[in-house]
């Protein structure tokens, strides 16, 4: 019979269709089956016209969907087929083209396309003489797959993404596509014992004192997170308990929470959504406020307490030491000052000054400086939005000016110094006065506090000494070398034109960063090695330093390293042994620079070991306790988080008063008049015992060039 062609468009999303049908018998026996490899239209060369001549055709293998129980990796390729399985009688039938697996006993057609896919098959079947047309398959998209498995074929498009539409934010776009979603239940809120309900049962079944029926009923007061349980008679007017007289009044359950979301270092929005996620109740901002800002008087109230009792302690120690006070009652000590900010760079709205007495590390004092305040930023913008007068705004700032967080104008970089100078000038109202301050040598405090009163300084007849801070005093000659590096460098010109810096002192041998770091550290640790000795012992053990490390065989210099068997100095060592020195090659540090770049390093030296510098580190005191210190301030400030001047004054007080008189002691609890019980006094104790621990300090391995110096406003 003849063959009959027939073109079937599809222009439905998706057609299904099924050869399972009344008029069309289907007979697996004495099907003819004839294969046609899909040919998929590649896309057109690019400078090719639209319609000029025909495109070439590619046999695309398409890759089967694995069916179940078949191990991994085990999946094959094969090609789409066209199959005609029905057996006709009469006439040719025209079929849609079915894609069928050698396992399948019946034939099922499942056809699913876009809009714009375009199939054509052809095919005809005859009892006597067979006869199959191959078909193509047009797409105008290439990427655009089709999987079929034993039972069905599915063709899917890949789906393209929309733009959101103006004025529609990313993340409401997100949370759309999940509105056709059930979301979780958001009933009542589940808890293992429903206290009202308890209550209520409890209740229900007491008998009134008065008019002797069980009637009584519990009535709640609730005030922000605490609930007062009144009994009421329904029958009578009695009642057991007393109504709140006023809800003004700060609760104790409230006032703990606040007090322990302000130990956490965070603010109000942590605080609602910690009680969102433990089912309590929400307070506003403005409760939330009264509440930190009563929390926040009381800890710098309990903070100048501590101070004053630590003044005493601080006068008794130095007693033992037959250091007493004048005439005057005022006593002569040594502190450690250090300044700190909120945020790095020198660019900070919050700067905290801190001295601490060297002997006993007690802190004596504290001063701290903000440049912001949230009400006036506020009624700026309104004034600047014109939507108050001036008049308004001037009158604001009179009956705000008393209560502004701003205290200081100025650059960040000077708030170190201008609180050390407000320090200075009061320390003699607590009866003390700063005689020796030990700070880092790269600030301009010593300088701030010396030129007072037209130089005589804060003490009249009373110079202030100053001392450094070994760990700084080590890190000036990193940077030095580190300076001296950079400034000896050749501009050498690449082939594609650019310049790039050739350091001169940097190759092997010379000044790299692992030499550096090595001179460092022993420059660090031959002043801590020499505490309390001889200016002149002190500097002859760092010269040693330099001196072993420029020798070689040609020129040893080893005449200021220590002698005898148990010199650190290998060459001395094979001296006093009558040996032959080793090779100078086997040092782990030997510089190998030119004379005139040696001579400027030994200057370097020579400038950082003089009589003045050395006196001022022979007693070897460093800032520790100041760092220390500050790891506890921001701890309850977080850095990361933008923070005002009242946060500020809680890390700062809370901080001091916990580092000088411990966890027990600095608690406020008891001074907020909510009483402590046994859970948390246990605790405390603990914290107590775990801050007296000697931790001795782990060496870590340091990368090289890694930069272990202090930095401002750090850890």
């Amino acid at each position: 019979m003849a063959t009959v062609a027939t073109v079937v468009t599809l222009t439905a999303t998706t057609i299904t269709t099924s050869t399972s049908m009344a008029t069309m018998t289907t007979t697996t026996s004495t099907a003819t089956t004839s294969t046609a490899t899909v040919y998929v239209a590649t896309p057109r060369s690019r400078g090719r016209p639209r319609g000029s001549g025909k495109q070439k055709q590619t046999a695309i293998p398409v890759a089967t969907r694995r069916p179940v129980g078949r191990p991994k990796g085990s999946k094959t390729k094969r090609y789409v087929t066209s199959v005609a399985s029905t057996s006709m009688a009469t006439s040719p039938v025209a079929s849609i083209s079915v894609a069928t697996s050698p396992v399948a006993t019946s034939p099922v057609a499942c056809i699913s396309m876009a809009t714009s896919l375009v199939a054509t098959s052809v095919a005809s079947t005859s009892t006597a003489t067979p006869d199959v047309a191959n078909s193509s398959m047009a797409t105008t998209d290439i990427h655009n797959s089709v999987e079929r498995d034993s039972d069905s074929c599915v063709a899917s498009d890949i789906p393209v993404s929309t733009p959101a539409p103006a004025g529609v934010s990313s993340a409401k776009k997100r949370v759309s596509l999940f509105d056709t979603i059930h979301p979780h239940s958001t009933g009542k809120r589940l808890m293992i014992v429903d206290r009202r309900k308890l209550y209520t049962d409890i209740f229900s079944h007491v008998v009134c004192p008065k008019c002797r029926v069980a009637s009584l009923k519990p009535v709640y007061y609730e005030q922000h997170l605490e609930s007062t349980v009144v009994l009421e008679c329904i029958m009578c007017p009695y009642k057991l308990g007393e109504k709140p007289r006023s809800y003004k009044t700060l609760n104790a359950v409230t006032g703990r929470m606040v007090y322990g979301e302000l130990l956490a270092g965070r603010g109000y929005r942590a605080f609602v959504r910690r009680n969102a996620v433990c089912s309590l109740p929400h307070i506003s901002l403005e409760t939330y406020n009264k509440y930190a800002s009563m929390i926040t008087e009381k800890s710098v109230e309990s903070c100048k307490k501590i101070l004053a009792e630590s003044k005493d302690i601080i006068v008794q120690e130095y007693r033992k030491l037959n250091i007493v006070p004048d005439d005057a009652g005022i006593l002569d000590i040594d502190v450690t000052y250090d300044g700190t900010w909120h945020t790095r760079g020198h660019h900070s709205n919050i700067g905290i000054g801190v001295a601490i007495d060297a002997l006993t590390k007690l802190v004596v004092d504290y001063q701290i400086f903000s440049k912001y305040c949230n009400m006036c930023s506020f009624l700026e913008n309104r004034l600047n939005s014109k939507k108050i007068t001036n008049e308004k705004y001037e009158e604001f700032r009179k009956k705000h000016e008393l209560e502004c967080n701003i205290n200081y104008s100025g650059t960040s970089a000077k708030m170190e110094s201008e609180a050390a100078v407000m320090m200075w000038e009061r320390s003699l109202e607590n009866k003390l006065r700063y005689k020796t301050i030990v700070s880092d040598g790269d600030s301009n405090t010593y300088k701030a506090i010396a030129d007072l009163n037209d130089g005589e300084g804060p003490y009249p007849g009373v110079n202030v000494e100053k001392e450094e801070c070994i760990n700084h005093y080590a890190k000036r000659l990193k940077n030095r070398l580190i300076d001296l590096v950079k400034s000896q460098y050749v501009e050498k010109e690449l082939k594609t034109g650019r310049k790039r810096k050739e350091f001169a002192m940097k190759k092997m041998g010379m000044l790299t960063d692992f030499v550096i770091d090595k001179l460092t550290h022993y420059f660090q640790k031959n002043l801590r090695e020499k505490i309390n000795h001889d200016v002149e012992d002190m500097r002859n053990s760092i010269m040693a330093s330099f001196f072993h490390c420029s020798s070689t065989d040609e020129k040893p210099q080893h005449h200021l390293c220590p002698t005898g068997d148990n010199s650190w100095c290998f060459y001395q060592k094979a001296v006093a042994a009558n040996l032959p020195p080793p090779s100078h090659t086997t040092m782990k540090v030997q510089l190998q620079l030119e004379p005139a770049y040696m001579k400027k390093v030994h200057n370097i030296y020579k400038d950082l070991t003089t009589d003045e510098m050395m006196r001022r580190c022979v007693k070897g005191r460093t800032q520790n306790a100041n760092e220390s210190l500050h790891q506890r301030i921001w701890s309850y400030c977080n850095k990361t988080l933008f923070r005002t001047k009242r946060q500020a004054d809680f890390a700062a007080s809370h901080a001091v008063a916990e580092y000088n008189s411990g966890y027990v002691r600095s608690c406020l609890d008891i001074p907020l008049g909510y009483g402590r019980s046994a859970v948390t006094q246990k605790h405390l104790e603990k914290m107590d015992k775990n801050m007296q621990v000697v931790r001795t300090r782990k060496s870590k391995k340091r990368k090289r060039g890694q930069d272990m110096s202090y930095e401002p406003g750090g850890h």
